[in-house]
């Protein structure tokens, strides 16, 4: 689903504008998420989902979809519905390139206005995160700081946004 263009500054005066859309993953565009979470790859703030295994249960037990900007797959996005009223947001990754475009705002706000009945929305994010700023500005609140959350020696705070 198309959820239209997205203008964005680069340099000081010029405006771009990318469309950008979602689209539902399959285990066929497996090898496609491995290659977003590889181009993350290196950095202590994110642990990338690198095995199809992992793929394969996430898009057993989670949404996933794949965000594009034309044909190009710039970056995923996955949640998982707790419940009516619980909602997990477990994963949105943007490649490089495409980072600072507004691409993951507007991805991340979509899964949000498509779950209005959702009263908790929460996720988890190392605190060094760049996207730290994005998740506050959309009105998720630190609940929980945990250190070594997945076993790879970083911290990770859990994000809430309560409605």
């Amino acid at each position: 689903a198309n959820w239209g263009r997205i203008l964005y500054m680069e340099g000081l005066e010029q405006k771009k504008e990318i469309s950008a859309s979602l689209e539902r993953a399959t285990e066929a565009d497996i090898d496609a998420l491995i290659e977003i979470e590889k181009s993350i790859g290196g950095v202590r703030t994110y642990s990338p989902m690198l095995e199809e295994e992992e793929w394969k249960q996430e898009l057993q037990g989670n949404s996933v979809f794949l965000l594009k900007n034309g044909e190009d797959i710039v970056g995923s996005i996955s949640y998982e519905e707790k419940s009516p009223n619980h909602l997990y947001i477990s994963g949105i990754v943007v490649r490089p390139e495409f980072q600072g475009k507004g691409i993951a705002k507007a991805a991340l706000q979509r899964v949000l206005d498509e779950h209005q009945d959702a009263k908790r929305i929460d996720l988890v994010t190392h605190p060094e995160n760049p996207a730290l700023q994005l998740y506050e500005s959309l009105g998720f609140k630190v609940e929980s700081r945990h250190e070594n959350y997945w076993g790879e020696g970083e911290p990770r705070l859990v994000l809430v946004m309560e409605r």
